[in-house]
C-alpha cells in the first residue's frame, strides 16, 4: 500500500468546505485507490469515521444514517467510480486525525501535476 500524499489546506479547501464545512483542522491527505472500505461509522471509544462524496459535477452525498447494530455499510469494500471523490474525516480516541480524500487512480497524473 502506498503512503498517502499530504496536501496543503489551500489545495483541498473547496472540497472540504463543501463536505465538512465545520472542519477547521490542518491535516489533509490524498490517496489514490479503486475501492474504499467503510469502517468505524459509529462512535465507539471516542473514534469514528465520517464519509462524504463529491461527484465531478459538484453534487454531494453522505452515507445514510443507520443504527450501529444494523449498518449495511460497515466493513464494506465498494469500488470507487472515476467521477466520485470520497472524503473521510477521522477521529481516533478523541484526537482529530484529519481529512483523507480518496480519488480513482485515473486522476493521479492530472492531480499530481497540480492542474
Amino acid at each position: 500500500m502506498k503512503e498517502p500524499i499530504k496536501l496543503r489546506k489551500a489545495q483541498v479547501r473547496p472540497i472540504v468546505d463543501k463536505v465538512f464545512p465545520d472542519y477547521r483542522g490542518r491535516k489533509f491527505k490524498l490517496e489514490f485507490t479503486d475501492a474504499v472500505v467503510f469502517s468505524d461509522l459509529h462512535w465507539d471509544g471516542g473514534s469514528r469515521n465520517s464519509y462524504g462524496f463529491v461527484r465531478a459535477d459538484g453534487e454531494m452525498a453522505f452515507l445514510p444514517a443507520s443504527s450501529p447494530w444494523d449498518c449495511p455499510f460497515e466493513g464494506k469494500k465498494l469500488p470507487l467510480p472515476q467521477n466520485i471523490l470520497v472524503v473521510q474525516h477521522t477521529v481516533v480516541c478523541g484526537h482529530d486525525l484529519g481529512i483523507t480524500i480518496y480519488a480513482h487512480p485515473c486522476w493521479a497524473p492530472k492531480l499530481l501535476e497540480g492542474r
